[in-house]
């Protein structure tokens, strides 16, 4: 029997985030912050907009790829 462990994160818009998905493999965008702009439901499955810190350009992110700043 398998068992899968999931981090509960509460996410809200205009608040801060990292990209740090748990998939080791997904680079693409890996430890920069961001804030949320909005949630977005596309074909069944929850995406959400955001805006990085370092460039101002906006992203959809996938619920999983974000974590809370820790400093």
């Amino acid at each position: 029997m398998k068992t899968e462990l999931h981090d509960t994160v509460k996410l809200s818009i205009g608040s801060s985030y990292v990209v740090a998905p748990d998939n080791p493999r997904k680079t693409k965008n890996r430890g920069r912050n961001c804030t949320i702009l909005s949630f977005e439901f596309n074909n069944d499955q929850l995406d959400i907009r955001v805006v990085f810190h370092d460039t101002n350009r906006q992203a959809t992110m996938k619920l999983s790829d974000l974590k809370p700043i820790t400093e």
